[in-house]
C-alpha cells in the first residue's frame, strides 16, 4: 500500500508541475494572439468605419460637382461673359431654381464676377457687398482650372452646417470673369460621422483639409484647428491610404485615414488606443483566470483518474496478463472529445458578410447607372447628349469597318433661334427645343438615334440606311417641326446636313461634312436640306 501511495503522489506531482509548465506556455501565447487579434479587429473596425463614411461622402458631393461642371460648361447653354444683359442673368438664375430643384442637398447656388456683382435667387446682398472679396471667391481662383476643396462654414443666420464648392467662369478668351459656387448641406455627413460604432463606441471620425486644420469634428472645440498630432504623421500626399499609430498629448491613438483628393479632404477614423487596450485586458485576465481554473482542475482530476486507472490495474496485472493472453481481454473505450463550434459559426459570419456585400455591389451597380444615365442625357431635352451621340457615331463606324454596314447622319439648327431667345425670352426658347425634341422623336423611326450637339443644334443617327432612306427622314423631320403647334404661334424650321458614311470618311470629316453642309444650307435660304 506504501509503494501505491508513493506512486499516487508521484503522479500528483508531476502532471501538477506539467499543467503549470503548460498553463505558462499558454498564457504567454494565448495573451499574445488575444492581444493582436483585439488590435487586428480595432484597425478592421476603423478601416471599415473609415471607407463606409468616405464612400457616402463622395457619394454625396459627386452630383454637386457635376452641377458645378455643367454650369460652368458652354453645355448648359450659357455665355457668363454676358451678365450684365438681363436676359443672360435671367437665364443664370432660371439654371440655378433648376438645379436647386433637381439636386436636393443643394441649399444655395450663386455666382459672383469680376465688377463685384452677385447672382441668386431669394436674396439681395448689401449696397456694399463685393463678391471678388469673398473666401468662396478667392478659394475658386486658387485652384483655377479646377474645382475649389471643400469649405465647411457654419451659417450666421441659421446655424446650419453648410460646404461650399466653386470653379471659375471663363470668357471666350479663357480669361477669368467670375466664380460660380455651390452651398451644400452638411448635416448627413455630420451625422454619418457622429454614428458610434457596435463594438467599438468610443470610435470617432472627423475631416482636414490638406494643411491639418480641422474641418470637422464632434467635438466643437476642435474645429478650425490645427491638429498637430496626426498631422505631423501623416504620410506623403501620394499614400491615399493607410493606418498608423501617434501619440498626442500623452495619449496613444490608433487612426485610420483616407484622402478625397477631389475635395481636399482627409477623413480619418480614430480612437484612444487606451480604449481598446482596457477590453483586450479584460479579455485576456478573464481567459488566463479560465485556462489556469480549468487546467489545474482537469490536471487534478486526471491525476486521480489516473491513478484508480492506472494503480489499480497494476495490481491485477498478472491476472489481467493471463486474461489478455487467454483473449478474455476487455475492450478499451476511446474518448471522444466534444466538436468545436468556430467553425460552423465563422462560416455563418463569412455567409452573412458575403450576402451584405453582395447587396452592397448590387446597390452601386445601381448608382453606378444612375450616374451613366445623367452624363450621357441632355438636361433640358431629355435625350442623348453630345458625349452620347460621339459614342454612337463611334460604335457605327466599327461596325461599318466590321461588316460594312450602311449608315447616315444628319445635323440641324434651328433657324432665327437667337430671334426667338431675344424677343420672347430663354424660357420660350427652352420649350421650343423641348418641342423639336419631341417632334422629331416621334417622327423617326426606333432605330435612329436623336442627340442634342449644342445650343440649338441637333444629330440624327440612322442606322443600316443609305442616303435615299435618310433623306426622306429628313424629309420626315422638316415636315413634322414645319407643321408642329409651337408656343406663341411660333413658326419654326430647320437647315439640315445629310450625308450617308463612306469608306475614306473618319469620325473627323463626317462631322465636318454636315456640319459644312447644314451651314451652306443656312447660306441658301434656311429652312432646306442639304445632301
Amino acid at each position: 500500500m506504501k509503494k501505491v501511495s508513493k506512486l499516487q503522489r508521484q503522479i500528483f506531482t508531476i502532471t501538477t508541475a506539467l499543467a503549470l509548465f503548460i498553463i505558462l506556455l499558454l498564457g504567454i501565447s494565448i495573451s499574445s494572439i488575444l492581444y493582436t487579434q483585439g488590435i487586428d479587429g480595432a484597425e478592421t473596425a476603423l478601416r471599415n468605419k473609415n471607407r463606409s463614411v468616405t464612400t457616402l461622402i463622395l457619394g454625396y458631393f459627386a452630383p454637386l460637382r457635376q452641377a458645378i461642371e455643367y454650369s460652368t460648361s458652354p453645355d448648359s447653354g450659357i455665355d457668363h461673359s454676358r451678365f450684365e444683359e438681363h436676359d443672360t442673368r435671367q437665364a443664370i438664375l432660371n439654371l440655378f431654381e433648376v438645379l436647386q430643384k433637381t439636386i436636393p442637398n443643394v441649399n444655395y447656388i450663386f455666382s459672383g464676377y469680376e465688377d463685384g456683382s452677385l447672382l441668386i435667387n431669394n436674396y439681395t446682398p448689401p449696397a456694399d457687398f463685393n463678391a471678388v472679396d469673398r473666401p468662396w471667391y478667392q478659394a475658386a481662383l486658387d485652384m483655377h482650372p479646377l474645382i475649389s476643396d471643400g469649405m465647411p462654414y457654419q451659417d450666421i443666420i441659421s446655424k446650419e452646417w453648410l460646404v461650399s464648392f466653386g470653379k471659375t467662369l471663363l470668357n471666350a478668351n479663357e480669361e477669368i470673369i467670375g466664380v460660380l459656387s455651390i452651398d451644400a448641406g452638411m448635416d448627413t455627413i455630420i451625422e454619418a460621422l457622429s454614428v458610434k460604432d457596435q463594438h467599438y463606441p468610443t470610435v470617432y471620425n472627423y475631416v482636414l483639409n490638406t494643411q491639418g486644420m480641422v474641418l470637422i469634428h464632434p467635438d466643437e472645440g476642435m474645429r478650425d484647428t490645427f491638429h498637430q498630432g496626426i498631422y505631423a504623421h501623416l504620410p506623403s500626399a501620394d499614400v491615399t491610404r493607410g493606418s498608423l499609430n501617434y501619440r498626442d498629448e500623452g495619449r496613444q491613438f490608433l487612426a485610420h485615414f483616407d484622402r478625397i483628393e477631389t475635395l481636399g479632404w482627409i477623413v480619418v477614423t480614430e480612437v484612444n488606443l487606451a480604449d481598446i487596450r482596457q477590453p483586450i485586458m479584460k479579455t485576456i485576465i478573464f481567459t488566463l483566470l479560465m485556462i489556469v481554473t480549468g487546467s489545474l482542475l482537469a490536471t487534478w482530476l486526471m491525476s486521480f483518474v489516473l491513478s484508480r486507472h492506472i494503480i489499480a490495474p497494476l495490481k491485477k496485472l498478472q491476472n489481467r496478463v493471463q486474461e489478455i493472453t487467454e483473449g478474455r481481454g476487455d475492450k478499451i473505450s476511446e474518448y471522444s472529445f466534444p466538436n468545436n463550434e468556430i467553425g460552423m459559426i465563422s462560416e455563418a459570419i463569412e455567409q452573412l458578410t458575403e450576402n451584405a456585400l453582395i447587396h452592397k455591389n448590387v446597390e452601386l451597380k445601381i448608382k453606378n447607372l444612375q450616374l451613366d444615365a445623367l452624363s450621357n442625357t441632355d438636361q433640358l431635352t431629355e435625350i442623348a447628349n453630345r458625349r452620347k451621340m460621339l459614342e454612337i457615331i463611334q460604335a457605327e463606324i466599327n461596325r461599318f469597318d466590321r461588316h460594312k454596314t450602311p449608315f447616315s447622319i444628319f445635323m440641324f439648327d434651328v433657324d432665327h433661334f437667337k430671334r426667338v431667345n431675344d424677343t420672347f425670352g430663354h424660357d420660350l426658347g427652352d420649350q421650343v427645343l423641348i418641342d423639336i425634341a419631341r417632334v422629331v422623336r416621334s417622327s423617326i423611326r426606333r432605330t435612329d438615334t436623336l442627340g442634342r450637339w449644342g445650343g440649338e443644334e441637333f444629330i440624327l443617327i440612322c442606322p443600316e440606311t443609305e442616303l435615299n432612306t435618310a433623306h426622306n427622314v429628313a424629309e420626315k423631320v422638316c415636315s413634322a417641326i414645319r407643321h408642329h403647334a409651337f408656343p406663341a404661334n411660333l413658326s419654326i424650321t430647320v437647315s439640315l446636313g445629310l450625308s450617308e458614311f463612306r469608306s475614306g470618311h473618319t469620325l473627323e470629316t463626317i462631322l465636318a461634312e454636315i456640319d459644312q453642309k447644314m451651314y451652306r444650307a443656312k447660306q441658301n435660304g434656311r429652312n432646306r436640306i442639304e445632301i
